[in-house]
C-alpha cells in the first residue's frame, strides 16, 4: 500500500501514532504489534473516559475480528474499494452526527470511522 495524504482521524499526537501503527498491523496482520499498540491506546489519557472505552472496545473487536476471520464480522466481510470506503465512510459519519446518544457510542463509531478514513488514504488515485 502506499499512502498519498495523512488520513482524517479524531485522535491527535501520541494517541494518533499508536492508532496509526495499530491499523497498520491488523492490515499487515502482525498481531503482536497490533496488541502492544492498543496498549499503548488504553495507557493513555483522555479528557472524557466513555469515548476512549469506546473507541477501545472498536479497537479490541477490530483485532479479534482481524485474527478470526470470520467472514460474518463487518471488518472481515467489508469490501476495501474506494466506493465502499467512501459509502462506509459517509454511513459512520451519519451515525456519529445523528444517531448516536452517549459518549460511548460517539467513540466506537468514532474509532471505526477512523479506520475507514484510514484505509481510504492509501487508496490510489
Amino acid at each position: 500500500m502506499k499512502k498519498i495524504e495523512l488520513p482524517k482521524m479524531t485522535t491527535t499526537g501520541k494517541i494518533r501514532e499508536s492508532v496509526i501503527l495499530f491499523f497498520d498491523s491488523i492490515i499487515e496482520r502482525r498481531f503482536s504489534d497490533a496488541d502492544k499498540a492498543l496498549t499503548e491506546v488504553k495507557e493513555k489519557k483522555n479528557i472524557n473516559p466513555d469515548f476512549k472505552e469506546g473507541y477501545v472496545k472498536a479497537l479490541e473487536g477490530m483485532l479479534t475480528s482481524a485474527k478470526s476471520g470470520d467472514d460474518r464480522e463487518f471488518y472481515n466481510k467489508a469490501i476495501y474499494d474506494k466506493e465502499n470506503l467512501l459509502k462506509y465512510s459517509q454511513d459512520f459519519k451519519e451515525l456519529i452526527q445523528k444517531g448516536v446518544h452517549s459518549p460511548f457510542d460517539a467513540g466506537y463509531f468514532s474509532a471505526w470511522s477512523d479506520f475507514i478514513h484510514y484505509r481510504i488514504s492509501f487508496l490510489k488515485e
